[in-house]
């Protein structure tokens, strides 16, 4: 059966990682205008003591009142790596949370000392930063701290064809419309950071059951298409696209420095205990 442009892994309930104004707020939250991405890649067998570099950095973080939150993961899918994921307001809401560290002496040399042991268990990092494309994203806000994994597609889109792979997104769009998808997904286009032009799609997921049972909402779009709209949703994909790549992450909060509002929709989840006193 022909697969749409997106399939289910691009079926996604995202809208998350919200302007700092509205992260005490718990409930469905907008993506952000700006996102950041930093893809550390984890040497074989360094998770755990990830894992710990990363918790003292949380610690740092609580303890200077940083108001830049994040969110990390772990790759189940792929190399071994984790993910960081944060979203600021604008690009002058990006340089005040760059610049909070330089007013902030200690906090500064403490994170530089954390960052050289974080540096231990990691083989390469790669930071990289998107725009929000709201005309080519589709459905409803979730509630982010509910949710427990990621799936994340990445189209490395071929040169001059932007504005065509865009068209057929659009396309799609209608098609998820008409068919009634009980989805959402949320695009952002690199802005910097790796080769251009490149679209990065989230998907938050409850459960990984959700992946489950969506070859009835497959048929229900391919029906929306009609043979027409199948074959030009081929024919942009082969004519556009470079490559494709797909990943699934768990979200862990010994990797994450969450806002007060992802905290609040699942306290239990988020709030990681301290270690014990002595503890090495």
């Amino acid at each position: 059966m022909q697969q749409s442009l997106f399939s289910s892994s691009l079926c996604f309930r995202l809208a998350f990682l919200v302007a700092p104004a509205l992260l005490a707020q718990s409930g469905p939250m907008p993506p952000p205008p700006l996102m950041l991405f930093v893809r550390e890649e984890v040497k074989p067998g360094h998770g755990a003591a990830h894992s710990v570099t990363e918790s003292a950095w949380t610690r740092t973080l609580t303890k200077g009142k940083s108001a830049d939150h994040y969110l990390g993961m772990n790759a189940l899918t792929g190399a071994s790596e984790a993910w960081f994921i944060m979203g600021y307001a604008s690009f002058a809401d990006w340089e005040a949370k760059q610049n909070e560290f330089d007013k902030n002496p200690a906090l500064k040399h403490e994170i530089e000392k954390i960052s050289q042991q974080d540096g231990d268990h990691l083989t390469g990092t790669r930071t990289f930063l998107g725009t929000y494309r709201k005309d080519l994203s589709y459905g409803p806000p979730v509630e982010i701290g509910k949710m427990r994994y990621m799936r994340v597609r990445t189209f490395r889109i071929k040169q001059g064809q932007g504005g065509a792979f865009e068209e057929g997104v659009k396309t799609a769009l209608a098609a998820y419309e008409k068919s009634h998808y009980a989805a959402s997904f949320a695009f952002y286009e690199v802005a910097a950071g790796t080769g251009s032009p490149t679209f990065i799609v989230l998907r938050p997921l409850k459960s990984l059951a959700e992946l489950d049972g969506m070859a009835d909402a497959e048929k229900a779009f391919q029906g929306a298409l009609g043979e027409e709209g199948r074959k030009g949703m081929q024919k942009v994909f082969a004519e556009t696209v470079n490559a494709v790549e797909n990943q699934l992450f768990a979200f862990n909060p010994k990797l994450s420095y969450p806002g007060p509002g992802v905290v609040a929709s699942d306290p239990g989840f988020w709030t990681v205990k301290p270690p014990k006193e002595g503890a090495k």
